[in-house]
């Protein structure tokens, strides 16, 4: 086993590097605490490169909270559209209603920050050290590869033991003075140096005293469920030139736009005009969308619309849906 160097050595190292290595990103140029939840929410599960347009285009719509808790729900979910994980924006609707009513100001304690809407341990740690300088450690997948990493740790990271585990070395490796510039290092350092695959580890400032240098692929443990496969069939139902589309009212996606599910006690079935492919969860679906009619009369509702094309782009589809929307339009 080699000789570890002390937490407040490899604090420093890390600094070190971070100061000349960082990246320049547009969330990292404001203090705003609303324009900083805006990034971590939108930075949840979703790659930087992905979310800085979608960042930029968020705060010229919705530059404050107050702006955010005005917009309807429907101009929100059109905005987050093809960010995916729609929680995240009905979530920060919410939350924008919420900070509204109550004056306008975070919480800021790592209690209070817990007990807003889409606020887990993770984003309170990030938004309180990063927005008002808390000494909060964040556990994010960055942080968790770096970490297991350096310890060689073998228990797997899907176990809620190993996750406290984890969140105790990251509570020690934690720079109580800097922590918005500590935690931001560190998952810097997962997102650009100690990669899922192929790790520049000759470029990482921790090599001397990484344990699992030489074996990096091999962290993270994690024990990965098999991925199911689904198949689902979907109506297109024509009005002259119209579709006939629903919002949805349950999970996964609430509030978004969608076609019917083919119904065959309502509906007759006519050719296969279009197939898309999706994931989601631990399902890998192939959706198949068939010409249909309706037996009887079409339901009138709140939640149904029969969009002209050009009406499609102004609602918010759920991404296959969308996907399946264009193909339909290019035939």
């Amino acid at each position: 086993m080699k000789s570890l160097p002390t937490w407040p050595a490899r604090r420093a190292q890390l600094a070190q590097w971070y100061a000349g290595a960082r990246r320049d990103l547009p969330w990292r140029r404001t203090t705003d605490p609303y324009a900083i939840v805006v990034s971590e929410l939108m930075l949840q599960q979703t790659q930087v490169v992905t979310v800085i347009p979608y960042y930029e285009r968020w705060l010229a719509q919705f530059p404050t909270w107050a702006a955010l808790a005005r917009a309807p729900k429907r101009t929100v979910l059109k905005a987050w559209e093809g960010l995916g994980y729609y929680t995240r924006a009905r979530n920060l609707h919410a939350l924008a209603k919420a900070v509204t009513k109550a004056g306008g100001e975070l919480p800021r304690t790592e209690e209070g920050l817990r007990a807003l809407p889409g606020f887990g341990p993770y984003t309170a740690a990030a938004v309180g050290s990063i927005a008002f300088g808390l000494p909060l450690a964040v556990l994010d997948g960055n942080v968790m590869r770096v970490l297991t990493r350096l310890l060689a740790m073998p228990d797997d990271i899907s176990r809620p033991q190993t996750r406290a585990r984890l969140q105790q070395v990251a509570d020690q490796f934690l720079d109580w003075n800097r922590p918005s510039e500590h935690n931001q290092a560190v998952m810097e350092l997962g997102a650009t140096v100690c990669l899922p695959r192929k790790p520049l580890c000759l470029l990482c400032p921790l090599q001397e005293s990484c344990e699992g240098r030489d074996r990096a692929e091999e962290f993270p443990v994690k024990s990965r469920a098999p991925q199911l496969k689904r198949t689902e069939t979907v109506a297109v139902l024509c009005h002259g030139d119209r579709l006939y589309c629903e919002q949805v009212q349950g999970k996964p996606w609430h509030g978004l736009w969608r076609f019917p599910d083919f119904d065959p006690q309502r509906m007759d079935r006519g050719e296969v005009l279009a197939t898309v492919r999706y994931g989601i969860t631990r399902y890998s679906v192939t959706m198949e969308a068939v010409a249909a009619t309706w037996k009887g009369r079409a339901p009138v509702s709140a939640t149904v619309r029969y969009l002209a094309a050009e009406e499609i782009g102004a609602y918010a589809f759920a991404a296959p849906h969308r996907r399946l929307a264009r193909l339909l339009m290019q035939s």
